[in-house]
C-alpha cells in the first residue's frame, strides 16, 4: 500500500478560473473545444427545458469555474438562479462580468450560439 503525502493538493490551491475560460470557453477561432463545451451542452440544455419538465421557482448552479453559459437556457424556467463558487477567484470573475468592468470574460459569443441554437428548435 501506498503511503499518503503529508500534505494534498486540492483544485483550490492552483485554478485559475480565468485560463479555465480562455482555455476552454473563449471566443478564439482556434478552440478547439467550442463543440464539447459550448456547443453541446447550450443545445441539450435547450431541448431539456423546452419540453417543459424542468422549471421551477429556484435554480442553484454548483458548476466548476466561473462558467455561466449553461444558465441561459435555463432563464425562461426559473425565477431565480443561484450560483455558487467554491473559489473566492471564481466568484470575483463573475462580479466582474456582472458589473460590466473592464478585462471581465466575454461571454458575447455564447449568447450568440445560444440564439442561434435556440432559433433552430
Amino acid at each position: 500500500m501506498m503511503d499518503s503525502p503529508l500534505r494534498k493538493r486540492y483544485h483550490v490551491h492552483s485554478f485559475d478560473s480565468r485560463q479555465h475560460l480562455e482555455t476552454y470557453f473563449s471566443d478564439n477561432p482556434e478552440m478547439v473545444f467550442e463543440e464539447d463545451f459550448l456547443m453541446f451542452p447550450i443545445e441539450n440544455l435547450i431541448e431539456t427545458f423546452k419540453s417543459g419538465h424542468i422549471k421551477g421557482d429556484i435554480l442553484i448552479d454548483i458548476s466548476i469555474g466561473s462558467m455561466i453559459h449553461h444558465l441561459y437556457a435555463a432563464c425562461d424556467f426559473f425565477n431565480h438562479i443561484i450560483v455558487l463558487k467554491v473559489r473566492e477567484r471564481c466568484i470575483l470573475e463573475l462580479k466582474r462580468w456582472v458589473d460590466t468592468r473592464t478585462g471581465a470574460f466575454q461571454w458575447g459569443h455564447a449568447v450568440k450560439l445560444h440564439a442561434d441554437i435556440e432559433g433552430k428548435w
